[in-house]
Order: C-alpha cells, then sequence, then structure tokens
C-alpha cells in the first residue's frame, strides 16, 4: 500500500502547481538526506513500526478508527523506515478541537476510552479552532539518523498531501516540550505555537503527557510551500 510522493498527482486542488514544486522540491531533498519519501494509508503498519522502535519511540497517540488517516515514512538505500509523520483527519465542524481533545473523542469515537485516561485542554486557540482539521501525529526519527533534517522535510511533505486530499481549513499538533525549541524556529512568522503547554493528556500506559498546542492555517500551508519550492528552484539556478 505504499506510494512514492514523487509519484503523486496533483491535480485535483486549486495551488496544484505550487503544491506539485513543492513535492518535487521536498522529493530531491530527501534524496539528497539518503532517503526516498513514501506515503500509506495502512496505520497497522505505522503501528507495527512503533511497536518495533518502542525503545526510542513513545507509543502512538490513539485515534478514532473511522477517522481518514496517512502516513509519510523517509526509506533508507535498504528499504527500512527511518522516519514518520502520521496524518489524522478530524471533523470539527460542530465541536472545536480543544472541545474534542477534553472530551477524548479526538483519540477515541464512539469507543470508550480506556479507563483513567483523561484530558484537560486550557489552549485558547485550540477552543476556537474549528472546521475540518488536519492532526499532524506519529514524528519520529530513528535515533541513528537524528540530526539529518529529516523531521521538517517529513512535517512538510504532510502537510503536503494532507492539502492535496482533504484542504483542511487547520493543520494541528500537540508538541511536547522537548521539542518546542525545534518546531519555534520552523513556525515562526508562519505558524502559532503556543509558549505554555496549555493541553494535558493522560495516555493508558504511558502517563501524563504536558503538550503545546500548534496551528497551521490553509493559507499559511500553501505560503511555506510555495517557499519550499522557491528556495529549491533558487538553489538549482
Amino acid at each position: 500500500m505504499r506510494k512514492l510522493v514523487e509519484t503523486l498527482r496533483l491535480g485535483g486542488r486549486p495551488h496544484a502547481a505550487p503544491l506539485s514544486a513543492a513535492r518535487d522540491a521536498l522529493c530531491a531533498n530527501g534524496i539528497s538526506k539518503g532517503v526516498t519519501l513514501i506515503l500509506s494509508d495502512d496505520w497497522a503498519e505505522l503501528e507495527a513500526l512503533n511497536a518495533r522502535h518502542r525503545d526510542g519511540w513513545f507509543p502512538l497517540l490513539p485515534r478514532p478508527a473511522d477517522a481518514p488517516a496517512f502516513w509519510i515514512g523517509a526509506a533508507d538505500a535498504d528499504g527500512e523506515i527511518v522516519a514518520t509523520h502520521g496524518v489524522v483527519l478530524l471533523d470539527c465542524a460542530g465541536t472545536s478541537i480543544g472541545e474534542r481533545i477534553s472530551d477524548l473523542s479526538a483519540f477515541h469515537a464512539h469507543v470508550a476510552a480506556p479507563g483513567g485516561e483523561w484530558a484537560f485542554c486550557a489552549s485558547g486557540a485550540a477552543l476556537e479552532t474549528s472546521g475540518a482539521v488536519a492532526w499532524i501525529v506519529a514524528g519520529w526519527n530513528r535515533p541513528d539518523w537524528r540530526g539529518c533534517g529529516l523531521f521538517h522535510l517529513l512535517g512538510a511533505t504532510a502537510r503536503l498531501v494532507a492539502m492535496d486530499r482533504w484542504s483542511p481549513r487547520w493543520v494541528v499538533g500537540l508538541v511536547d516540550p522537548e521539542t518546542v525549541p525545534v518546531w519555534s524556529r520552523r513556525c515562526a512568522g508562519r505558524a502559532l505555537l503556543e509558549p505554555r503547554p496549555a493541553v494535558l493528556y493522560h495516555q493508558d500506559g504511558v502517563g501524563r503527557l504536558p503538550l503545546h498546542f500548534m496551528r497551521w492555517s490553509r493559507e499559511a500551508v500553501i505560503l511555506d510551500l510555495k517557499d519550499t519550492a522557491s528556495a529549491s528552484a533558487s538553489v538549482r539556478t
């Protein structure tokens, strides 16, 4: 069920041309780092990958079983996945993403959450974020591939595919305190990253997670991808 990102045909959205240019730039960037970008709709494969690398990767956040989702992977020369980003589409037309986090429906729709699991959201931005929301999850780099620039490469690719598939109003994420410095540089002037961990989530089997809310508008994602394509073109010329 894997596809090469470089072969994706991005023709169904108003921003097809900049998305295609950004796709080419991101894939070329991956090749320069020694990886090939792949796209998969098989969430069970991502869960199995997470389980195999549990010594250096927290358990995945749970997701509603009926929510559309995909994941991006970076495959090395041997075809091994060395980095990932996942994306889940949540319908927040009637209830904000902040409310869905608080009532756990962002994690467990139509089924009861495990006993002892709870969440608290005091993020003003999350509580006002509604409509179609693409939620970035499963950001991981294998330890021997950390520091190679794959994290933001896959994040941008995940946002690109989400825009092409769903054109969501918002792209959001929950950022742990350790990676806030990494994201703050990437979001500066483009996306919102709250300075305080206004979301608390007690995940079954993991414990309490203090998390920062991050949000990109549709327009910000498109502009960022245009900049990615322009930067790549400047390097080539």
